[in-house]
Formats: C-alpha cells, structure tokens, sequence
C-alpha cells in the first residue's frame, strides 16, 4: 500500500491475497474435472495420471508443483473427489509419458488413437477449465 498512501484521492477497493487467488484457481479446476467426469472422459484409473503430468508442466498457472502421486491425490481429495486411482496407478501411469504436452511421446506404445486420446483428455480438461474461467461452465455443480 506505500504508493497508494501517497495518493489522498484514490480510494482501495479491494486488496486481493494470494490465497484467494489460489482458491479460485482451486474451484475452477474442481470445476473442471467434475465437467469432465460428467463428460465420462475418464476411461481409466490411469487418466488422471496424464492430468498430474500435464498440471506438473503448468499448462495451469497458480497451482503447486506435485513431487509425489500422494499430494496430486490428497489435492484432488481437498477438492471433494472421492473416486480416486490409487497411488501405484498414478506412478505406472506418469512412467509412461516421456517429453513435454503436446508432444508427449507415450513408452508403452499405444495405437495412435489411445496416444491421441491420452493428449485430448488434457485439451478437454484445459477447454472447461476456460469455460469456468469465462464463467460458461455451470458454477452450480457441487465441487466443494
């Protein structure tokens, strides 16, 4: 506030902390991931190993680095998720993905229409999480 102390006519709305920017980005992507598990994008547990991948590359900004499968669940347990892979699940799955989103390169060598979709969950998750942003995604689903 020292610039604007010296200042008499403006008047401070709003002083915005970062923890509520935090929890914003925290609801908008619980949003997210509840349109895509309505969408039923989630084909297998190991879908949300790609998200974890993606998410640690920042293709979302403001959120936490996660070093371990446990703190990407424990983050998607604070956000209300009940139906999670298990932590052996997320670990085989991220050893799959070598290079960076978009141009992930898959060890396992799936069909390309598997690699494709693998690669099109994270453009599905990264579209509603613009429509929350934009506020086009229905704020009313139950994230929290």
């Amino acid at each position: 506030m020292g610039m604007i102390g010296l200042c008499p006519q403006v008047s401070v709305v709003n002083v915005c902390q970062i923890k509520d920017v935090q929890k914003s980005t925290d609801y908008y992507v619980a949003l997210a991931m509840r349109a895509l598990e309505n969408m039923v994008a989630f084909r297998t547990p190991g879908d949300y190993g790609y998200l974890m991948v993606a998410l640690n590359e920042g293709v979302v900004k403001g959120l936490p680095f996660f070093y371990t499968p446990k703190d990407f669940l424990d983050y998607m347990k604070e956000l209300g998720f009940k139906n999670l892979p298990s932590r052996s699940t997320l670990y085989n799955t991220i050893g799959k993905v070598a290079g960076k989103y978009p141009d992930w390169i898959f060890t396992d060598a799936p069909k390309a229409s598997e690699a494709l979709r693998r690669k099109n969950l994270v453009k599905l998750f990264l579209s509603a999480y613009m429509r929350a942003l934009s506020g086009k995604l229905d704020g009313s689903l139950d994230v929290f």
